[in-house]
C-alpha cells in the first residue's frame, strides 16, 4: 500500500490518524507528511527538521496511488519539492488543494499536466477548510471513523471546481508574499 511504504519511508512526522477505511484498498492519514528531509546528523544519528513539510496533511491512497491529498505548506516555494517527489503517486484524477501562508492570491497550477489548487491560509485549520469548500457538513461524519471521514471528503471533493484563475508555477514563485502563519499555543 502506498501510505505503508511513506510509513516505512518515515515520510509521516506526526501521525493524528493512519488507517485502513471501510472502503477495501484504501487507506487513509492525517498529520504532518515530509516531503523533503532534514539532513542526517551522522554525530547524533537522527535528522534535522524537515525541510518542505505537507502541515495538517490529508492522504487517501490505494495500493499504488493517491487519490486525495490536501493540507498547508508555510512557503509555496516548497510545492516544486512536492512535484519532484510525488508526482507519479497522483492518481489522473487527484486535484491537491494546497493552502499556502506566502501565497499572494487563491489560483490554480498546472505542473507537467496536473492541476493543483492553490489557497491563501493565515489562520485556521484545513480539516475544517475542507469541509467547508467542499459543502460537507459535520452531521454527513457523525458516528464514522475517522478514516471512513477521508473517505466523505474525497467524495465531496470530486464535485469541486473552483473558479481561481490558472496561472504558471513561474509566477506565483514570483509574486509570493512575506506573509507566515499566525502562530498558536500557550501563552
Amino acid at each position: 500500500m502506498m501510505l505503508e511504504t511513506y510509513e516505512k519511508e518515515e515520510r509521516f512526522w506526526l501521525k493524528t490518524l493512519f488507517g485502513a477505511t471501510s472502503k477495501p484498498g484504501l487507506l487513509a492519514f492525517r498529520g504532518e507528511f515530509v516531503v523533503l528531509e532534514g539532513e542526517l546528523k551522522s554525530v547524533a544519528g537522527k535528522r534535522a527538521p524537515p525541510k518542505a513539510l505537507i502541515k495538517q496533511a490529508v492522504l487517501l491512497a490505494d495500493t499504488d496511488k493517491l487519490h486525495l491529498v490536501a493540507g498547508n505548506f508555510a512557503s509555496v516555494e516548497e510545492l516544486p519539492e512536492f512535484v519532484a517527489h510525488f508526482k507519479g503517486d497522483l492518481a489522473a484524477d487527484a486535484v491537491p488543494l494546497f493552502y499556502i501562508d506566502n501565497l499572494a492570491e487563491n489560483c490554480q497550477v498546472e505542473i507537467e499536466g496536473q492541476r493543483y489548487v492553490l489557497i491563501q491560509f493565515h489562520e485556521g485549520l484545513v480539516w475544517n477548510e475542507l469541509m467547508e469548500a467542499f459543502y460537507v457538513d459535520k452531521a454527513d461524519l457523525k458516528g464514522m471513523s475517522g478514516e471512513d471521514k477521508v473517505v466523505v471528503v474525497h467524495e465531496a471533493s470530486k464535485d469541486y471546481r473552483p473558479d481561481y484563475p490558472l496561472k504558471t508555477l513561474e509566477d506565483v514563485l514570483a509574486t509570493k508574499t512575506d506573509a507566515k502563519r499566525m502562530g498558536w499555543g500557550a501563552v
